[in-house]
């Protein structure tokens, strides 16, 4: 399984007192494993980039997904040589990272929906996030209806793992 994971996740994953801190604990041994494949976004690591610390440091070991523009020129968190695709696709890439806001519910900004769009163009089983404006069941379904890409929490996920196990 190929997932994705936010931004948030790398933070709550070195905060032992987050929520979500334990469930992303299993996700990583299940990467370290080999049960799982995690990749991370660019749109990701520029935010966690901002201060540097040992969750920029976890996120910059993990697999880079391709990188698709969206937004304008101020919103573009790579460089020319990183970019995939064509104008075509930076339109269509803009188009439904747009269609992501309406689907998402309000306060959702745009790292989120450039991580979403990479890991949906990188044909990602999963986003694992905590924001609950993507990851509440009328967000997440409607995304998954759409776009056919599930929204999960690291709950959520850990709890599939287990499952497996078992």
């Amino acid at each position: 399984m190929k997932i994705v994971l936010d931004t948030n996740c790398f933070i709550y994953a070195e905060d032992p007192e987050a929520p979500s801190h334990d469930a992303l604990q299993e996700i990583l041994r299940a990467h370290k494993d080999g049960q799982i494949k995690l990749s991370v976004s660019r749109h990701t690591l520029f935010e966690l980039q901002k201060k540097p610390d040992a969750a920029s440091a976890r996120a910059e070991m993990l697999p880079i997904l391709p990188y698709w523009p969206i937004g304008t020129w101020g919103e573009q968190v790579g460089t020319w040589s990183q970019l995939e695709g064509t104008w075509d696709d930076a339109r269509r890439n803009d188009e439904i990272q747009e269609e992501l806001k309406r689907l998402a519910k309000a306060g959702n900004d745009i790292r989120d929906r450039g991580a979403l769009l990479d890991g949906l163009l990188a044909n990602a089983d999963a986003f694992v996030t905590c924001d609950k404006q993507l990851v509440g069941s009328g967000p997440a379904a409607r995304i998954y209806e759409r776009f056919g890409m599930r929204i999960l929490t690291p709950s959520e996920i850990a709890d599939e793992l287990r499952k497996q196990k078992t």
